[in-house]
């Protein structure tokens, strides 16, 4: 036994000091089972939360009948991401209020992003005991059109209820979709909260808060199964992979896990038979065939990412002049002073690794004069994804 000593360490996080940016802005749209809200709401549907702390002190308990789902998925959340902010929105999904969920439009992110000033990048969407239809998906994409529309370009990640199927490869296939800006969890937790509460509600509960956490704590470039960064264990929690159905991860086969793969889903993966500790995503994909530009939650992120960056540099040059020479041409000044403000916008960007290149092209020739319109056309090289490692491994006579 050691010589008897005062141990001391070191506390990390005391400062709460905020990361730099807004890539890390989240919202959950947590749609409840009852009319009701938290005390700590008061009127109000959607509240601004920093920690777990902060959702308690508005009345979200762990345990609680009405609030233990909503809870549990916040504290994931903070779980993967400590300095995440997050809008929370809660909203009333009892019978007569949503009485059709296949015909629902989800008209609620709308409220939560404006009331975030569109700030938001990405919202978690959590549903109680709705049972997952291709309707809800396309419904949350023309969601994310319209906020696109707005500028307010964002990613949703969403949760539904799979817990009534029985073979997970009846599942429908999101490949087949057109909703490059949603993406579907069907993992969960299979033997600590996660899968108690599952049993408890008798419904899917999904891993939503720990992958909405993970997405916050990506870089916009970053795919959210990078092994290497993205350990989803820190305890108990998650350490048993799970489907939202209740099957274990270890019951699966590797060819059905890759016929579920290629459908589009996020569930949880292992690499125990290495010796690597730890749980993980499969992958991030979103609802669109996989041959897509934006077949990727890092794809959508990193141009969305882009496009923020433009209007807040080009913006303040909307209605200014256009001064062209005596052949209608823009002048090369002109140019410069567009061609600039583009790269700036995209710089940032290229120094930190979230894109691999960029171009700006600006046409001289274009008529301004006659349509009050520069067109400036912009490409960008993303950062790849080592999705696949293959090597070739034999013997020799010598090397």
């Amino acid at each position: 036994m050691a010589q008897p000593k005062l141990i001391i360490n070191r506390g990390q996080g005391g400062l709460g000091r905020p990361l730099a940016g807004k890539d890390h802005y989240t919202g959950l749209s947590y749609y409840s089972g009852t009319a009701a809200l938290p005390a700590g709401f008061g009127v109000d549907r959607i509240k601004q939360v920093f920690s777990i702390k902060d959702a308690e002190d508005l009345g979200i308990i762990e345990g609680d009948a009405n609030w233990g789902v909503l809870w549990y998925h916040i504290s994931e959340f903070f779980r993967l991401q400590p300095k995440g902010v997050l809008w929370v929105q809660i909203n009333d999904a009892t019978i007569g209020t949503i009485p059709d969920i296949d015909l629902h439009d989800f008209a609620e992110i709308t409220t939560l992003r404006r009331d975030a000033d569109g700030e938001i990048r990405q919202i978690g969407v959590f549903q109680v005991e709705k049972p997952l239809v291709i309707a809800q998906v396309n419904a949350l994409q023309a969601q994310v059109v319209a906020a696109a529309a707005e500028d307010m370009p964002l990613s949703i990640i969403y949760g539904s209820d799979i817990s009534g199927v029985a073979d997970l490869s009846t599942l429908p296939d999101m490949r087949s979709l057109t909703a490059a800006g949603v993406s579907v969890v069907i993992g969960e937790d299979g033997g600590a909260k996660g899968a108690a509460l599952a049993v408890s509600t008798s419904a899917s509960v999904t891993t939503l808060g720990a992958t909405l956490g993970a997405v916050s704590f990506a870089a916009v470039n970053e795919s959210i199964a990078w092994v290497e960064k993205f350990n989803l264990v820190t305890g108990s929690e998650l350490e048993l992979a799970a489907f939202a159905n209740g099957d274990l991860l270890k019951t699966k086969a590797s060819s059905f896990l890759d016929a579920l793969n290629d459908k589009g889903y996020i569930f949880l993966r292992k690499f125990s038979n290495i010796g690597l500790a730890g749980t993980y995503h499969n992958d991030s994909p979103s609802a669109i065939t996989e041959t897509s530009d934006f077949a990727y939650i890092e794809n959508n992120r990193t141009i969305d990412k882009a496009i923020r960056n433009i209007r807040a540099f080009l913006t303040p040059k909307l209605n200014s002049p256009l001064v062209v020479q005596s052949n209608g041409s823009l002048f090369e000044d002109t140019i410069a002073v567009f061609d600039s403000l583009t790269r700036q916008a995209l710089n940032q960007m290229a120094i930190s690794q979230e894109v691999s290149a960029f171009d700006v092209i600006i046409d001289p020739s274009q008529n301004v004069l006659s349509t009050s319109k520069i067109f400036i056309s912009v490409k960008i090289v993303p950062v790849g994804v080592a999705r696949t490692i293959e090597f070739e491994v034999g013997y020799a006579l010598n090397v």
